[in-house]
This record gives C-alpha cells, structure tokens and sequence, in this order.
C-alpha cells in the first residue's frame, strides 16, 4: 500500500543580471552538506531495536517530496510534537537540527558534545545530543533515533522552513528510489529489495558511511583520472572534485568560489570535465568544481547532477541504480 502527499515545489528566485555557469548555479544558492566527523559514534549501535522501520502490512511507501536548490527535503515527525522539513542527505551519519530553539524542546545529554566538521573555509561544529527520540517520516517509523542540535544556523538563516539534515539512519534500513523529475521519493526494507528493471546497476562500498563508486573522469588526457566518488544527495552541485595535488588540475581556472559548505564557502577552480565513467554507465560534459583536500584525492556526484536521473540507493546489497528520465544525449552505457 502506498502512502503519497500532493506539495508543490520550492521556487527559488535569483536576481537579474547574475552569471550562471552551468551545474554550478551561483554560490549563494549552492549547498554542500557532507560531514566529516571528528568525533560522532555510530550512536544507534548501542541499541539492538534501535532505527527505521515499516509496519508489517506496508511493502512500500511513495512519498511526493518539496525540494530546496535541488536537494530532497522532507516532512518529519520528532517526538509526535515537532514537525520539520529535513535535507536528504547521503554524507550525514545523524540527525541534525539547526537552531538554539530546539535545546529548549529536546531532552539534552549534558556531558555529552558533539564536535564534526563539513565542508567550506570555516572552524569545526558542535553540537548537543538528545537521545531516545521517535522519528516518523509518513509509515517509516524510528525508534530511539539521537538527534544533534546545533545552536547556529546561519547555514538556513534565509530558509525558516528548513530545519535540518538526515540521512545514514534511514539509508542503513531501505532501498531509497529517487525519481527527481516528479519528486518522488520510495522506500522499501533493503534486504527484502531488488533492483527494479530497467536500472543500470553500479556496485557500491559504504564506507564511513557514506555511498562510494569507482569512477573514472576524462578530461584533457585519454586514460582518464581514477576517483572514489560518493553519490552526494546533500550537494547542490554537480561534480565536485578534491585533490591533494594542486598541479594535477592546473589547467582550471582558479580562483572560484563553488558553494556554500557547513563550515563556510568552499573555494577553488572550475574546469570542463569530458566524461564520468561510472562501471558501464558514462554521463557526458560535465562542469567539475575542483578544491584541494590535505588527505586524498575524491570527490561527490551532487544533486545538480543526479537530478537529471533516477537513481536507487540499496547499502545493504551495496548497489546503485541509474536510470534516464532527460538529457539522454548526455548519456550512453558502455561495456
């Protein structure tokens, strides 16, 4: 039985006059949201009947979704009292609230912080902890979900009806079908799923609990670059790319600012990328941000990107699926 709300989308309005390159709107409506944790434990470990589910009688649920900059967000439920709007996101591992009100809501850990950082030019994060929360997003049901509160919110300052982030909680549990070009979104328990026909199937490894592929990325050379790409649903940007080598791209042209991160604006160059090989799938011309990591070299496939698909998302069988909904031109199978 599926369960389906009618809204309508978020319009987002620019000014005139503003340069737009393609994939990579103005930094202002640009959003990043990964998070590289410095100290966040997998906190529904220490619960055996802790996370998402779905009634017995329920196979499914189709979820008609709002989206803000091209990121997924959706209608939840804390406590059977607090009603949100949260950004699906791919790179988070928790539940994140932004904004100082919701420590006088919650039932706050008190010797309990919760420190990570994200993308963009800024310090680290902290956050307080709740813990033993109730989370339904329409069937999906959590149970003792934590929740991190974090005080600042300048990130959504413009957006008061966005509140928030959550993501590895529920992708841990369903296979997630996003069908960007009508906003629907489907969940179904992942280890019960099999990918639906007509996907292309690219293997995926979850590691730090984020979705990885291997990827290939051809720009000027004919071998191509090998990179470890996370399919990124809290990135508004199309391809993102990190290297510890700043001569390896020294034919971008610098000096950019690509969007806005958790932690501030992620600054670097931009270049023409050829072709993304994914496995047997290939998207064609694609606008790559590159910034500069002191680790390794990776990079994201964003929502500016993925919009133009739809895609499965299964961590427990470690696949993806992608499938045409536009731009086919831009895309070819390859063995």
């Amino acid at each position: 039985m599926d369960m389906k709300e009618k809204t309508d989308d978020l319009t987002i309005y620019q000014g005139r006059g503003l340069r737009i390159i393609p994939q990579f709107p103005l930094y202002a409506a640009v959003f990043v949201l990964s998070l590289f944790l410095l100290f966040i434990p997998r906190l529904l470990e220490a619960y055996t009947d802790a996370g998402f589910s779905l009634p017995d009688h329920v196979r499914e649920v189709t979820i008609n979704y709002k989206t803000f900059k091209n990121l997924i967000l959706l209608p939840v439920t804390i406590n059977d009292t607090v009603n949100v709007n949260l950004i699906l996101d791919t790179g988070s591992r928790n539940l994140l609230l932004f904004g100082k009100r919701f420590e006088k809501i919650f039932r706050i850990e008190p010797e309990r912080r919760i420190k990570f950082a994200g993308l963009g030019n800024g310090g680290p994060l902290s956050g307080k902890l709740a813990l033993d929360n109730t989370v339904s997003i329409h069937a999906l049901l959590g149970e003792k979900i934590p929740v991190v509160i974090v005080p600042r919110n300048s990130l959504f300052a413009g957006r008061p009806d966005v509140h928030g982030i959550i993501g590895y909680d529920i992708f841990i549990k369903f296979e997630t079908e996003i069908d960007a070009s009508n906003k629907l979104i489907t969940f179904r328990p992942a280890a019960e799923a099999n990918l639906p026909d007509g996907y292309i199937k690219i293997p995926l490894r979850i590691q730090d609990c984020k979705p990885l592929i291997n990827s290939k990325i051809f720009f000027s050379h004919p071998e191509g670059t090998t990179f470890d790409l996370m399919l990124d649903t809290g990135s508004a940007l199309g391809l993102l790319l990190r290297s510890a080598d700043p001569k390896q791209f020294d034919f971008a042209t610098p000096g950019k600012i690509l969007g806005r991160g958790l932690c501030g604006f992620v600054t670097g160059s931009v270049t023409r990328a050829e072709k993304l090989v994914m496995e047997t799938f290939e998207i064609k011309a694609l606008t790559a941000g590159i910034s500069w990591s002191t680790v390794h070299s990776h990079g994201s496939i964003g929502m500016g990107v993925m919009k133009d698909y739809t895609i499965v998302l299964n961590y427990c069988k470690a696949y993806a699926g992608f499938k045409n909904h536009q731009n086919a031109s831009k895309t070819k199978y390859v063995n």
